[in-house]
């Protein structure tokens, strides 16, 4: 049986899409520009905020994204009180039943870590996370491994013990890069062709399905 489960956070354990949406198009209202939609919300999101930022900018402003994202975009960000952000259907029995077995629970996020450090005292507080480890200065964002390993570090747990849930091909690749097993979750915010490209091979179309894959593995 495996060890520990690490997550992904926006579309995998949260559907933070609406307040995402609605904190960028704050952002950008601020900085006189266009808003965004929710689809371009959703196709924008999973690489970081720094990129999430960039998409979000008309081209002509796309130089001066960092400046945008840290000066304009964050403060909103971290301010947010992810009025619209929820769980998804059955997914406290799976983290129990996760629990139960043992298995150590951790979230490996590009989201900011003052963000995931809000809605890991508020939403996943239940969840029993053992480590929630979001975008942090000098650290580069997923697909790079970094975060997870130090995070596998953290938990006292190999990489062969360890599987890697996500939404994103950004995932999949994250694990195949620090030589993890991975489940992509199809409730999130990409395709199953789009994660199939990426390299995806489990999948999971419920949380009682992920569940049920994650104990047998």
């Amino acid at each position: 049986m495996i060890k520990a489960v690490i997550f992904d956070l926006d579309g995998t354990v949260l559907d933070t899409l609406p307040d995402l949406n609605a904190c960028m198009n704050a952002a950008l209202e601020k900085y006189g520009c266009p808003k965004i939609t929710l689809k371009q919300t959703q196709a924008y999101v999973g690489h970081g905020g720094l990129q999430f930022a960039e998409c979000a900018l008309p081209e002509e402003k796309r130089g001066q994204a960092e400046f945008f994202y840290r000066n304009v975009y964050c403060p909103i960000h971290f301010c947010c009180k992810n009025e619209h952000t929820r769980t998804f259907p059955q997914e406290k029995e799976c983290m129990d039943a996760l629990k139960k077995a043992g298995i150590k629970l951790a979230v490996v996020t590009n989201k900011s870590q003052q963000a995931a450090d809000v809605l890991g005292r508020t939403l996943l507080k239940d969840f029993g996370f053992d480590v929630i480890f979001g975008n942090r200065d000098g650290i580069p964002v997923k697909p790079d491994p970094t975060s997870t390993r130090m995070v596998l570090k953290e938990l006292g747990v190999s990489e062969k013990e360890a599987v890697f849930v996500g939404d994103g091909d950004t995932d999949v690749q994250t694990a195949h890069n620090a030589g993890m097993r991975s489940v992509s979750v199809l409730w999130g915010y990409r395709t199953k062709e789009q994660l199939l490209d990426a390299g995806a091979e489990r999948f999971a179309e419920t949380f009682p399905q992920l569940q049920e894959i994650l104990l047998s593995l």
